[in-house]
């Protein structure tokens, strides 16, 4: 292979530098504008947007293509920097004119007809190239339904939109992409990630490894709940299954695949736990700050409401490895190459003291903006402690620092730039089924066809959500599920945010479903393993994230406040059962191999704890005991015998 030639090395390296710093001045913008707010609110938007948009089409320049595909790349390039050059122009013109289209009321001039069908390309365009087809010609879709309203047949008539009504809706009326999702992601997503930028610029995420490898070495299948632990901590800051995996995956499935788990188990380990970590507070895939926006519900409140089935999440994965590793005898880690647990538990406390700043401001209700700007400053000390060693000379550690900030800042930035462009495109998408009133529409149709059948229109509107996450990202998947099936759950008596949890995780748990999985394909892939074996060993481990949103139908109090503790606690104990039941029965291993009996009062003892009626509430406690103890008092007949 020939080496890059000079010239293109150095071009590389000018468009690599241009995309820091320009993310790092976009991500010092936002922490500013936390603060002290530079600008009005749909100005703060396109300059959020410009920056996020810039940084996509930069990014997509690849300078160093080779000889054969040299024309194709170099138009591709030109394209790039015209379509950076047009976001620029098409902002200021929009900036600038900002007062006068506020102003329209309906009076559309050329200019902000003609600004607004440019910036609507513009989010076409980033769109599929960041994301691929399918979202961009979603958004057509709804477009065309849009236009063509009065000429649909049955509920989907509506009395139609002009085409200037269409692009002023989606863009230069601060509707659509300037809506509730433009909202989101300028001013609370893109602090998160810068928030989530410093924890990895700083070490936090390299200490959550140390630590998750440390503790492989304090428990038994120690080298499986690696992926379990670091996937989950790592997940609850980054939100990105894919991500996850790349980054956790690396280490855990090699180790895993050495202590003589199959592939396919390592794989899907990986990708149950990597999944689970979209779910898990503070972040949960950006969903988070979506559901509270659109339910009108402090943020606090639902992490505390999302902690309890996510921990029952991972407490199901956590504990399918732990029987997989007693029936394989898979004993404790004792590589003396693993970190020592205590020096790392000790270097990652340190990280703890931004992320506890934050959730005490925002359980004292101060605004999730103002929360995360004294948070980012609390690990900007933190960050500042940790390059003071001993040795080290004072202006060598503040030049680290000030590297390390800037990445941070850099960082975030970039992490955030395709998903606010996402959800910017999903935000026309909800301005236009807001207009036709569709989504009441859909869901007077999905609630006649259920008839009175809660199950059957929880099925349907699941299924309709794993079809939506096979090909999208989570985060617009979601808001689509929310506005087309929430209603129906609602309209059932639902509580609004179980409604919305419910959507949330069945979208999340696409990643795991075939055809397209694509937390399996990223993990089966790292493994060397079978695509389709892991998926469905991956929808095993992962059991939790498809029965538990039927909970949040039938026992909404799982999510810790929408109940009394009574009814939580006991709520939580069946989920415990039937995950503990439900695990025995797929792996016919608990102390020592299930009799067929056994196996067959398991899956009834699951089953028994899912169905929301006491009587078989208490079956299930009893028949999970009964093994329990039959198993005890085997194994203690063993010893008693091999004593002897």
């Amino acid at each position: 292979m020939e080496s890059m030639p000079r010239s293109k090395r150095d071009t590389q390296k000018v468009i690599g530098l241009a995309i820091t710093v320009i993310a790092a001045i976009l991500g010092i913008y936002h922490f500013i504008y936390a603060r002290y707010m530079l600008t009005s609110a749909y100005r703060h938007i396109m300059i959020h947007y410009l920056g996020c948009f810039v940084l996509l089409f930069l990014d997509k320049i690849k300078p160093g293509a080779d000889r054969e595909a040299g024309g194709k790349h170099l138009l591709k390039n030109a394209a790039c920097l015209v379509l950076a050059a047009a976001v620029l122009a098409d902002t200021i013109y929009i900036y600038a004119h900002h007062d006068q289209y506020l102003q329209a009321m309906g009076n559309y001039t050329t200019g902000q007809i003609v600004s607004g069908a440019v910036y609507l390309a513009l989010f076409l365009i980033a769109t599929y190239m960041a994301w691929g087809k399918v979202i961009p010609v979603i958004v057509v879709l709804f477009l065309l339904y849009g236009y063509f309203g009065p000429k649909l047949p049955s509920f989907l008539y509506h009395g139609g939109l002009s085409v200037k009504r269409l692009i002023t809706y989606s863009t230069t009326n601060f509707t659509g992409v300037f809506g509730m999702m433009g909202q989101i992601t300028a001013n609370t997503i893109i602090l998160f990630s810068v928030f989530g930028g410093m924890l990895d610029a700083f070490g936090a995420l390299e200490c959550i490894m140390n630590v998750a490898m440390s503790a492989s070495g304090k428990i038994r299948s120690g080298g499986a709940q690696v992926a379990v632990i670091a996937s989950g901590l790592i997940g609850s800051v980054t939100g990105q299954v894919a991500a996850n995996i790349s980054m956790t995956g690396t280490v855990s499935i090699p180790l895993m695949k050495k202590r003589g788990y199959p592939p396919e188990f390592a794989a899907a380990a990986e990708a149950s736990a990597s999944t689970g970590g979209a779910i898990l507070p503070p972040v949960m895939n950006a969903a988070a700050f979506i559901i509270a926006s659109w339910t009108n519900t402090p943020y606090i409140k639902i992490v505390i409401l999302g902690a309890t089935p996510a921990v029952l999440y991972f407490l199901g994965i956590g504990l399918s490895v732990y029987i997989k590793a007693i029936k394989l005898g898979d004993e404790r880690v004792t590589d003396d190459s693993l970190p020592e647990f205590r020096s790392a538990a000790t270097e990652f406390m340190v990280f703890i003291i931004p992320i506890v700043v934050l959730v005490i401001l925002m359980a004292r209700n101060l605004s999730s903006q103002m929360s995360l700007f004294y948070a980012i400053i609390a690990m900007m000390m933190v960050g500042l402690f940790k390059q003071f060693k001993k040795g080290r000379p004072v202006k060598d550690s503040l030049q680290l620092f000030a590297g390390k900030l800037l990445g941070g800042f850099a960082g975030g930035a970039k992490s955030c730039a395709a998903i606010s462009i996402v959800l910017g495109a999903t935000g026309i998408v909800v301005q236009i089924l807001t207009a036709t009133g569709l989504p009441s529409k859909i869901s007077q149709f999905v609630v006649a066809s259920a008839g009175s059948s809660l199950f059957l229109l929880g099925i349907m509107v699941a299924i309709s959500c794993v079809i939506f996450g096979m090909g999208m990202p989570a985060a617009p998947a979601y808001v689509l599920c929310a506005l087309l099936g929430a209603p129906a759950l609602t309209s059932f008596g639902v509580p609004l945010l179980a409604a919305h949890f419910f959507v949330f995780y069945f979208g999340e748990m696409s990643a795991l479903t075939p055809p397209v999985a694509i937390g399996c394909l990223v993990a089966s892939g790292m493994a060397k393993a079978d695509f389709m074996k892991t998926c469905i060993t991956s929808l095993r481990l992962a059991i939790a994230g498809f029965v538990l949103p039927f909970m949040f139908l039938y026992r909404p109090s799982i999510l810790f406040g929408l109940g009394t503790v009574g009814e939580w606690a006991w709520a939580v104990l069946m989920i415990v059962i039937f995950l503990f039941t439900f695990i025995l029965a797929c792996e016919g291993f608990f102390l020592d191999k299930l009799t067929a009996p056994e196996r067959i009062a398991a899956v009834a003892a699951a089953a028994c704890c899912v169905i929301p009626v006491y009587v078989l509430d208490f079956a299930g406690v009893i028949l999970a005991a009964a093994i329990i103890l039959l198993h005890s008092i085997r194994m203690k007949k063993q010893k008693i015998r091999s004593g002897s």
